[in-house]
């Protein structure tokens, strides 16, 4: 019996082929992971939200703007949102 993947449907061979034309690595990870990070649900959205309509003029900028966008939050509330993430 053929397993069926998302990688191996008609649809993505041809993106798969396409990336490979562009020399584009194309990075494995799971379809679906129950294990994902706190950061996912509270520290990605709340940088997104500091750094949401800015823009950036290199590297460094973007690495100096997201470090005072972390900076930015509380410790007490980031401290809070880990201890009703581990209570659930």
């Amino acid at each position: 019996m053929q397993k069926w993947s998302q990688r191996s449907s008609p649809k993505n061979k041809s993106k798969e082929e396409f990336l490979a034309t562009k020399q584009i690595t194309v990075l494995e990870h799971p379809v679906y992971s129950p294990d994902l990070a706190p950061s996912d649900f509270y520290l990605f959205p709340k940088i997104k939200e500091i750094l949401k309509g800015r823009h950036f003029d290199d590297i460094d900028d973007i690495r100096s703007n997201t470090m005072a966008a972390l900076k930015a939050i509380p410790q007490n509330k980031f401290q809070n949102y880990f201890e009703v993430w581990t209570g659930r």
